[in-house]
């Protein structure tokens, strides 16, 4: 995707830090000429590697790929010892969102949010790139648009055309790794995508992560207690570098209705598809996004406006009611400080990046 802000660092003001990474920190900025809110991205440059390799694979895999589902990338310039990425500003992400929760979104939302991340996945997957680390997460929100958007590609990988690609299995955040990967696969292809989008939707269902591993030898032997042992279900698991050096008890599969009480039958069954042992008996991105639940089962996914108005709310909701509980806790005196600070004017300026 062509930059369309093509800005330097003079460019851009600093609102507020939103987080801190591995490789650098996140703020959320403006666009000094146009008013625009962007999330800037500042990546430290290595004294002697240079751009690290996630980097440069997040701005490739972005470059290559213009969704409404796919984060986008709007600019990106070198200054001193740093590297800046421009991506559009998004609300909030999924795994902060569950966490506010009383209880799972309504059908009509979680399909919404479904259908959307598929959309995006599917068109990672049209251009030739993996994702690699599909999680809450990584799945941005915006309450403005109502739109769910796969973000963080530092781990995407383009698609190897050859007849036997070799890429690492270490990746994809634990609870969320494909069991191909799990097993030490170095051959593997966008299924290990849909694993991990089936255990978002997962979540989406009933809140808390479905295998939540502790290390990788533990969380093997989850999805297995859980979803049941892998043969006969997948005859190529034994072809795996990493069969055979554990021996796990055999398992039967626990029902999806016990792990997801109150999850709708159908959604369940769509569910399955993403979690098949086989990854060539996976669904894919397309597939599902012009599967039946998706396109015909009611209640049909709410669209963008109606995620919106829900989002919106929702945050809304859960901002008072956590605003309600800190002055409850802080006290009259606290209430009144509270208070005074409201009346108090906003700095006329914020600093320039």
């Amino acid at each position: 995707m062509p930059s369309t802000l093509q800005g330097t660092f003079h460019t851009y003001r600093i609102i507020r830090r939103l987080g801190q990474g591995a490789f650098g920190e996140v703020s959320l900025a403006g666009v000094l000429e146009t008013g625009e809110v962007v999330a800037l991205k500042r990546i430290h440059i290595r004294n002697t590697g240079g751009i690290p390799d996630v980097v440069v694979r997040e701005i490739k895999a972005l470059q290559s790929v213009s969704h409404p589902n796919v984060v986008a990338l709007l600019d990106v310039f070198p200054k001193g010892q740093a590297i800046y990425l421009v991506q559009e500003y998004c609300t909030t992400d999924l795994a902060a969102l569950l966490r506010r929760l009383p209880a799972p979104p309504p059908e009509r939302i979680a399909k919404g949010l479904m259908l959307q991340l598929c959309r995006g996945l599917e068109a990672l997957h049209a251009e030739g790139i993996m994702h690699r680390d599909v999680k809450p997460s990584n799945t941005l929100l915006s309450a403005a648009s109502g739109t769910a958007k796969l973000a963080d590609c530092g781990l995407a990988r383009p698609l190897d055309g050859g007849e036997r690609p070799a890429y690492t299995h270490a990746v994809a955040t634990r609870w969320y790794r494909a069991p191909e990967l799990l097993y030490g696969a170095r051959a593997y292809g966008p299924a290990v995508d849909v694993w991990a989008l089936g255990l978002v939707f997962a979540e989406l269902l009933g809140l808390s992560p479905l295998v939540p591993g502790d290390n990788d030898i533990d969380q093997l032997g989850r999805v297995i207690a859980t979803f049941g042992s892998m043969e006969p279900a997948w005859p190529g698991v034994r072809a795996l570098p990493d069969w055979g050096k554990i021996a796990f008890p055999h398992c039967e599969p626990l029902p999806l209705a016990d792990l997801l009480p109150g999850a709708p039958p159908a959604a369940l069954d769509f569910l399955a598809g993403f979690l098949r042992y086989d990854p060539a008996k996976r669904t894919t991105a397309a597939g599902a996004v012009r599967s039946a639940y998706l396109t015909a089962t009611q209640p049909l996914p709410a669209d963008e406006a109606e995620v919106a108005t829900w989002l919106t709310a929702t945050l809304a909701d859960n901002e008072a009611a956590a605003a309600a509980l800190k002055q409850q806790a802080a006290g009259p005196a606290a209430q009144q400080h509270a208070g005074s600070a409201l009346r108090r004017p906003l700095a006329a300026s914020l600093p320039l990046v």
